[in-house]
């Protein structure tokens, strides 16, 4: 497709990016967000596991250790994890950190790092979404569109700052592909779609869904008679990949892992992409329904390609390889892995009700426009929408990509809405247009809103649980002499940061053995306990009792040794170690 020259909008399409607006909701944004989290700007409150580990691997980096050495020692002592991320997020981070440390001092580096990183992605989320709203629709559109980045909860929330995991930055990629299918330039806009993808791959897997989509839009458009799009697409897509592998992974290690952009991966790609190049462009005034069955036979040969080198990475499961009781235990757990039913009511909400909006707009945009290109424009905006909705649902983290899809054609049903409340001369109705308004902005908290109105929730009984502050304990349990501990998944990342010691495991699967002693050493006996502590030669024992995690062992086995330690019942081979009762975090030492 040749992009929207005549787009169903009021004629302003090419209307560059409304940068004055962006930056002014994107400091809005930031200023909210700063002001929410005002004095806990640390690693100590990191929110999630992995936005810890980030940081450590950064460290790592700096300290020397190799580009290509993912291997975090300090993890599943005695040989440590074989990490299955990549350096290409490590970079942004470490920058800021290099250029700040002779100024500011490493500590304090590191903070303007783990903030501002952050939002310079939702910055370059804005941006993005802002451009192809304003080119469509006029900059008025393309501001509220900025707007609606930042109310999209599953977007922005892993967009602010100490949210320094892969995520933010494969939403940006995401966006950058979707420019790209929008674009004038076929050859161009092509490339840019394979190369963004081609680099959100190389961060992390989670994108190959969305690849998929992408390249079956291209193959839509190939049948509308132009295999240029394909071409392009899986050409940058599989080089971009090739590339990016051999510069993020090297050549050290070339085994076929399923987690990671892996060499059976990139024969893959080539594979698909050799076929596209040669075949499509010489079968161009052939009927279209021929060059989709070359599709067909460069699938099967992927598949086979697949199959022959890594038959375990066709299954359905992408956790296949973890051990039975750490899926159930743990993965199972991990709610932003979990579809939308099992989410809160207003993020599951806003994962629906968003991604619905911009489709409903996509129809009445396909429904007004004036001509074929339009159409089929609207056709394929629709078709990436849905498909990046479908995995959103199924993956709450996901749903990001969604809502950012939808904030363009949501825009223009927005913009449409406030004029007509403009115009409107009657009170009544521009009441309710303005609520209209407040709900398709912030749909799920309407919602929520709506649902404690009509079921009040009950009030907190008993006594308030105290939640830990590992901001009180980070300078005792750094002044404790280097060992290994046993704690919980979720807390060993940033004990990990915030000192010298060692753990036994954190929540990330390569280390499925050491999560099972882990977990296995929480929900038996106290004996059991002891025993894995001694092969893994932990000495120190560090819980959260009111951590979501404590809950689960505690639920699981309710004579188990978690169990035991919350309960102040610790075995006669365990010390306690005083620590600062404010940090609400329990520590003992083997005596």
């Amino acid at each position: 497709m040749r992009g929207a020259v005549d787009s169903p909008s009021s004629g302003s399409s090419g209307t560059s990016t409304p940068w004055a607006a962006v930056l002014a909701v994107w400091l809005l944004g930031a200023a909210l967000m700063l002001f929410a989290g005002w004095g806990a700007f640390s690693p100590t409150h990191f929110l999630d596991g992995d936005d810890a580990l980030r940081l450590q691997q950064v460290r790592d980096l700096l300290a020397g250790q190799g580009w290509f050495d993912l291997t975090q020692n300090r993890i599943a002592p005695p040989d440590g994890v074989p990490m299955h991320w990549t350096r290409i997020v490590d970079l942004p981070i470490a920058t800021v950190i290099v250029l700040l440390r002779p100024l500011l001092g490493m500590a304090q580096a590191e903070v303007v790092a783990i903030v501002l990183v952050p939002l310079l992605t939702l910055l370059a989320a804005m941006a993005l979404t802002a451009r192809l709203a304003a080119r469509q629709f006029g900059a008025k559109a393309g501001a509220i569109a900025a707007l609606l980045v930042l109310t999209a909860v599953p977007a922005s929330f892993r967009m602010m700052p100490l949210r320094i995991d892969h995520h933010g930055w494969q939403y940006v990629l995401a966006l950058v592909a979707l420019n790209g299918m929008a674009s004038r330039s076929v050859r161009g806009g092509g490339a840019v779609a394979g190369l963004a993808l081609a680099l959100s791959l190389a961060i992390s897997l989670e994108s190959l869904p969305l690849a998929v989509i992408f390249a079956g839009v291209c193959a839509l458009r190939l049948l509308r008679g132009d295999d240029r799009w394909l071409v392009s697409y899986m050409a940058s897509l599989a080089l971009g990949g090739a590339g990016l592998f051999l510069l993020t992974r090297g050549l050290g290690d070339l085994a076929d892992y399923c987690d990671a952009l892996s060499p059976v991966h990139v024969a893959v790609l080539l594979w698909v992409a050799g076929v596209c190049a040669l075949a499509l462009p010489r079968l161009r005034t052939r009927p279209p329904a021929l060059g989709m069955a070359v599709l067909g036979i460069a699938g099967l040969g992927a598949v086979a390609i697949m199959g022959l080198r890594a038959p375990q990475c066709l299954s359905a499961d992408a956790f296949g390889a973890l051990d039975p009781l750490v899926k159930t235990v743990w993965l199972q757990s991990v709610v932003e892995g979990l579809p939308f039913w099992r989410q809160g009511l207003v993020l599951g909400a806003t994962m629906v009700l968003l991604p619905a909006l911009g489709l409903l707009a996509c129809w009445r945009l396909w429904c007004m426009a004036q001509n074929r290109q339009a159409r089929d424009f609207w056709v394929d905006t629709a078709l990436l929408l849905a498909g990046a909705t479908l995995v959103g649902l199924l993956v709450a983290r996901a749903s990001a990509v969604a809502c950012l899809f939808a904030a363009v054609p949501a825009a223009w049903q927005i913009e449409e809405q406030i004029a007509r409340w403009s115009a409107d001369r009657l009170l009544l109705r521009r009441l309710a247009r303005v609520l209209l308004i407040v709900a398709l902005f912030v749909p799920g908290a309407l919602v929520g809103m709506a649902a404690s109105a009509i079921n009040p929730p009950k009030p907190p009984s008993g006594k308030l649980i105290q939640t830990c502050d590992f901001a009180a304990l980070a300078p005792q349990i750094a002044a404790m002499p280097r060992a290994t501990i046993l704690s919980g998944l979720d807390i060993g990342p940033t004990l990990l940061v915030t000192s010298n010691h060692t753990v036994i495991a954190t929540a990330h699967h390569r280390a499925s053995a050491a999560m099972r002693d882990l977990i296995v050493a929480f929900l038996g006996p106290d004996h059991g306990a002891r025993k894995i502590m001694a092969q893994r030669g932990a000495t120190l024992v560090v819980v959260c009792p009111s951590g979501g995690e404590s809950r689960v062992y505690r639920k699981l086995a309710p004579n188990g040794f978690m169990a035991h330690l919350v309960k102040g019942r610790a075995p006669d081979w365990l010390e306690p170690v005083p620590v600062d009762p404010q940090s609400g975090v329990k520590v003992w030492r083997v005596r």
